[in-house]
């Protein structure tokens, strides 16, 4: 009976709804009250120094609180069951003091936090230091960071003010104290680099610094490096990159490689630089440590490993996993990197199939996509989805492999990886491609006009900043500036550049200062000055320089 009657209340209820009889109104739910905000707080014992600052970090990861009296308030007031941290942003001075919180973490109940303490004492801080070295540049500039603990997000560093450093040479930074979380040391960062000229720093020994004496094995090495392929040799040529002009000085002899060495590609991991090298003729990856202050180069243990047949291109992703394009066996090869030590381990699995005879493989590092073109017959693009950086796996994107200009030889992203360019060499109609990438998917549209019908004798590159096209023909270069909206390219005043006898690959050093022709037909090396606001290309002082038979790829470090 009961039950017969919610049935026809229901019904009841429905018919209402629906303009059936009866004129009674279903009344609008009362919406929940808001969370109550309450502040959080606390006391200050032991201060007597200056600039003493707390920082207060919940879900929306808030800022800083200057604080020189006993008791603090953040503000604003933060929703009831919000979790939250408070942490010393930067430690007193005049005295100088190392200040520790307690009750720094928890969860936002209904009152008030105040039980947040802060005690500060006189301790002695240590000083954090080391050399620099290779240093031309002006305004790099170091600081000591110091590791922030958080209750959902993990935890940060923190960087106190920076010191900057004018030349070669021993450097002091400090004071530094005690760590806060002992499981995690302060470590020194590079906040500015060099310029004028612009070079790239690495900092070694930056990390594990725990201030129980005075650091003073901190290693700054400015200096720059360049390594070519000589085919015919089976070795790299080794260079030191003058940081003014970009001239290549040869350090040492060639250093023996497998059979055959073709693409080079180097990427740094922590506080390690490392060198990979695909040998044609013996079907495996040469990886080198390079010294962080000479570029001399060691071998990593295990080197060789081995590869497809036929590997050419590789690319990065970064620096943990290693891509190669096997031309003889259609497929590309995944590798992990140990960032100790640069072994290479093969990822599962450990090839892809891509079309016939992949020859070119570039990374985008915005959508996380590998491109590779195929040059052996199937005239296409090969794209994938690296599956998320830490994974490294690839994943087929849809409606791969796409279709390209004839025999695509390689591959250069334009505009920030907005669009993709392979260069087809045809004997008869040479000419560029162009695609936009989806930034989603990874998928690729021609642009309009696409393929354009420019020289192009063998391979092609972007600049650093992805406004510029590079283009090797006969012994020469010819430039394109990219439009940023359309993809078109448009040829830039003063090319065709000489080069040298059958021109083959492009590189642009790292500062986007400087760019490389490899001549393969002369046993050298072409240099130039880039021009970033024009694209010009100036030819170096002492250009050509000295390479072994068949030079192939540089890459600069």
């Amino acid at each position: 009976m009961l039950r017969s009657i919610g049935s026809v209340t229901v019904l009841a209820l429905l018919m209402v709804g629906c303009g059936g009889g009866g004129g009674g109104v279903v009344p609008t739910p009362t919406p929940p009250p808001a969370p109550a905000n309450y502040t959080v707080g606390g006391t200050v014992t032991g201060l007597t120094g200056s600039g003493l600052v707390l920082l207060f970090h919940d879900s929306n990861l808030s800022g800083g609180l200057p604080v020189s009296t006993n008791v603090f308030t953040f503000s604003p007031a933060v929703p009831q069951g919000s979790a939250y941290t408070v942490s010393v942003g930067t430690q007193p001075e005049s005295p100088v003091q190392n200040c520790v919180v307690t009750n720094g973490t928890g969860v936002v109940g209904a009152a008030n936090v105040t039980n947040v303490t802060v005690s500060c004492s006189n301790v002695a801080g240590y000083t954090v230091g080391g050399t620099v070295s290779g240093l031309v540049g002006s305004g790099l500039a170091l600081a000591i960071c110091r590791f922030h603990s958080h209750r959902t997000h993990g935890g940060w560093y923190d960087c106190g003010s920076s010191v900057q450093i004018t030349a070669d040479g021993a450097f002091t930074l400090g004071p530094a104290f005690p760590p806060i979380y002992p499981s995690y040391p302060d470590r020194v960062e590079i906040t500015q680099q060099p310029s004028s000229p612009a070079q790239r720093c690495v900092v070694y020994n930056a990390s594990g610094i725990r201030e129980a004496s005075n650091a003073t094995g901190v290693m700054v090495a400015c200096s720059g490096f360049a390594y070519v392929t000589n085919a015919a040799d089976n070795t790299l040529s080794a260079y030191g990159v003058d940081a003014t002009t970009g001239a290549l000085a040869v350090v040492g002899t060639p250093i023996a490689t497998g059979i055959s060495p073709y693409a080079i590609v180097g990427t740094e991991s922590g506080e390690k630089r490392y060198a990979f090298v695909s040998n044609q003729g013996s079907n495996d990856i040469s990886a080198f440590a390079v010294e962080k202050s000479a570029g001399a180069l060691t071998a990593v243990p295990g080197s060789p490993f081995p590869a497809g047949t036929d590997p050419q291109a590789m690319a990065l992703d970064g620096s943990s996993h290693l891509y190669v394009a096997n031309a003889g066996s259609d497929t590309v090869s995944a590798y992990s990197i140990n960032g100790d030590t640069g072994a290479l381990t093969p990822l599962s699995p450990a090839t892809y199939p891509t079309g016939k005879g992949p020859t070119s493989i570039a990374f985008d590092y915005i959508g996380g996509f590998v491109f590779v073109a195929n040059h052996g017959g199937s005239n296409d693009i090969s794209v994938f989805s690296n599956n998320g950086f830490n994974a490294g796996s690839l994943l087929p994107v849809a409606g791969s492999p796409f279709p390209a200009g004839g025999n695509p030889l390689s591959l250069a992203l334009g505009a920030g990886g907005k669009f993709l360019y392979t260069a087809n060499p045809d004997a008869t109609n040479p000419s560029i491609s162009g695609f936009s990438i989806d930034p989603a998917t990874g998928a690729l549209s021609s642009l309009s006009g696409s393929p354009f019908l420019l020289p192009v004798s063998h391979y092609i590159a972007t600049d650093q900043t992805g406004a510029y096209l590079y283009v090797t023909s006969g012994a020469g270069i010819v430039g394109y500036a990219i439009d940023a909206t359309t993809g078109a390219l448009t040829a830039l005043p003063g090319f065709p550049v000489a080069a040298g006898a059958n021109a083959y690959s492009v590189s642009v050093d790292p500062t986007n200062q400087f760019l490389y022709v490899t001549n393969d037909g002369a046993a050298n090396v072409s240099g130039f000055r880039l021009d970033a606001s024009t694209g010009a290309l100036t030819p170096m002082s002492g250009s050509p320089f000295p390479a072994g038979n068949l030079p192939g790829f540089l890459a600069a470090f």
